[in-house]
């Protein structure tokens, strides 16, 4: 079962993500996108005068449907270390924060690094206890930016003291956007897990997180947890 986001932004650009093997990829056109060139091809004329600097766990091509006419077509994708060798050969104003963002974010969600093993455990308690959002075919959108933001704030956030956060923080480092970050926020609010004092336009929203409340109930719920997780404990 994938873990992966189907989206993920970067600044206010939200970005299609292909699973590959588990791990996070990005098509030319969406590298592209992210980097502030007008199309694809920019992308592609970059990979093409330093292919020699590419192996294949970098690149590839792929055959997906184009969604414009329901046709299938092969493209260039990107793993992670792709997309920040593009990124180092650009010369787009975005290309610096793009790179810290690949290592920041991108990364965070390749399997067994990031998202795939430390979020296991919230996973399944938005799922089993917390919200019922689960699908079928797996955790949904919801669930993801659920343990994302809970993840995030339970690293830094002391139990039962107020905090300054920003939404456009929050969602900056898991990589989601900030209107998802509220969304989550009302939701954790209403299950008790924190409390919030809504943000106005010019300051930063306050909140109080029940880490101790949350840890009580990973246990409770008897899941398999990485013992080395910081706020497990």
């Amino acid at each position: 079962m994938s873990l992966l986001p189907t989206k993920l932004s970067f600044g206010a650009t939200t970005l299609a993500i292909i699973d590959r093997h588990g791990e996070p990829w990005l098509s030319a056109r969406e590298l592209a996108r992210a980097l502030g060139y007008q199309d694809e091809s920019a992308v592609l004329r970059i990979y093409s005068r330093n292919a020699d600097e590419f192996t294949e766990e970098m690149t590839c091509t792929v055959k997906l449907t184009v969604q414009a006419n329901d046709q299938r077509r092969a493209i260039r994708i990107f793993s992670a270390r792709g997309c920040y060798a593009i990124g180092f050969f650009a010369k787009t104003d975005r290309a610096k924060a793009f790179r810290r963002w690949v290592l920041d974010v991108l990364e965070a969600h390749i399997s067994g690094s990031g998202a795939q093993c430390r979020l296991m455990p919230l996973l399944g308690l938005t799922r089993k206890r917390w919200g019922q959002v689960y699908t079928p075919h797996g955790f949904n959108s919801v669930s993801l930016n659920t343990a994302l933001v809970l993840d995030y704030l339970l690293e830094r956030c002391d139990d039962g003291k107020w905090h300054s956060l920003s939404h456009r923080e929050i969602g900056g480092t898991v990589g989601i956007s900030h209107t998802s970050v509220r969304n989550v926020l009302v939701r954790l609010d209403e299950w008790g897990l924190i409390s919030r004092e809504p943000s106005g336009t010019q300051r930063p929203a306050r909140l109080r997180v029940y880490s101790r409340k949350i840890r009580q109930q990973l246990r409770h719920g008897r899941l398999s947890a990485d013992d080395s997780l910081p706020w497990l404990h």
